[in-house]
């Protein structure tokens, strides 16, 4: 795999020396192992998807970290959280634990890591890492002025780079025949390790039916009582497999803004797959030119560009207070970005032709906290002020 420079290993160097284990989760293929190895190439490492590893974690627990001495690299931690009881009483806490599971959930990482650990989630290659920028990558927050790091792209050039998706190890000479094969070995991989598990045998092609169905919902309003029929199975069924792919980190859930002494609000979460190559996959677009002219472009732009956002936060070990809005008069805004008690709007549009009315909903939206400078992140050449309170932006300049 070629060096990359990732925002999460600047972001590791930043904190000098670390005293506390880290967690780093993501899901399978994302680059977890290499970049702590980027960070120290002189770290060993264990992984629990070894059965013999695993076994020696479930039947030693209490001696675990005599066998193997810190400082120690841990994948696949999901498979014995209980190891997280054993690393509180070690002086030595350079430990790196990896899991293409998040753990914030699990009660052996709420009982003894929660607060005592750097806990980070790692996502596929953004554009600043694929630029080999990743060192100077920022969390975005809409500004008068953004800055112009990154050589700008064409139109068929960013829908070619959303068509090959954002894995590290995807190589860049791949047509289609590679393309395919690459998505179908990652996908199995993820099925067999992460998910199999979960499910029964079944339910698992419905299963992989589900998957296809959120693939084709990306960029949409979650709808669990609609996905179940087309399906043929229960709401439980869905809402399980929602839950699932969320924690496997395949799907991200952009939560709504509403307030408790209120009905005006849109209750329900928007659904993103996290890597637009995967969801084309999946969706069997099997070229960047198909995407472009698919009626899915523009989801498909939102999606790229929320994870694109999701990814600046992440990557720089800050949690992402992300919303969407939208309101029983149809005022919708793509993305509330909530910054120091102030939300910043986000509207996004696969488009070169900006309009007042793409920023109008910015001052239509009825919030509760002060509205900051807002953005259209779109396909402009550069940089342009529509009105005193928002911004055109292009993809390349967040």
């Amino acid at each position: 795999m070629r060096f990359i420079k990732r925002s999460v290993v600047e972001y590791l160097k930043k904190l000098g020396t670390i005293e506390q284990p880290v967690i780093i989760t993501g899901m399978r293929g994302v680059g977890k192992s290499s970049a702590v190895q980027f960070y120290n190439e002189h770290i060993p490492s264990v992984s629990l998807s070894n059965m013999k590893d695993l076994l020696y974690a479930y039947n030693h627990s209490d001696t675990f970290f005599s066998k193997y001495q810190l400082p120690l690299i841990i994948e696949d931690i999901h498979y014995a959280p209980y190891l997280f009881k054993y690393i509180s009483g070690e002086k030595n806490k350079q430990v790196f634990f990896l899991a293409s599971q998040q753990l914030d959930c699990i009660n052996e990482y709420k009982e003894y890591m929660q607060g005592n650990s750097i806990y980070l989630e790692l996502m596929g290659l953004s554009i600043y890492e694929l630029a080999n920028m990743g060192h100077i990558q920022k969390p975005f927050v809409p500004s008068k002025r953004p800055p112009c790091i990154i050589s700008k792209k064409s139109m068929h050039h960013t829908y070619n780079l959303m068509w090959r998706g954002f894995f590290p190890d995807y190589d860049e000479t791949f047509g289609y025949k590679e393309w395919d094969s690459f998505y179908s070995s990652k996908i199995e991989t993820i099925l067999q390790k992460d998910i199999n598990d979960k499910i029964n045998i079944v339910n698992k092609v419905a299963f992989l039916s589900f998957l296809q169905a959120a693939a084709g919902c990306t960029g949409m309003e979650l709808n669990i009582t609609e996905m179940a029929e087309k399906l043929n199975v229960a709401p439980n069924t869905v809402k399980s497999w929602v839950y699932i792919l969320e924690q496997a980190g395949i799907i991200y859930l952009l939560q709504p803004y509403f307030t408790e002494n209120t009905k005006r609000y849109i209750k329900a979460p928007k659904i993103y797959m996290t890597d637009t190559g995967l969801a084309a996959w999946l969706l069997s677009i099997n070229s960047a030119d198909e995407l472009e002219k698919s009626s899915l472009n523009s989801r498909f732009f939102e999606t790229f560009v929320i994870m694109e956002l999701l990814k600046s936060y992440r990557h720089n070990g800050k949690k992402a207070d992300f919303y969407y809005y939208r309101d029983n008069s149809k005022v919708k805004i793509d993305l509330l970005i909530e910054d120091d008690n102030c939300f910043y709007p986000v509207n996004i549009r696969n488009t070169s032709d900006i309009k007042n009315e793409y920023v109008s909903s910015f001052q239509k939206a009825v919030l509760h906290k002060e509205t900051g400078y807002g953005a259209l992140i779109c396909m402009v050449d550069m940089y342009k002020e529509i009105n005193e309170y928002a911004s055109a932006v292009s993809i390349w300049e967040i």
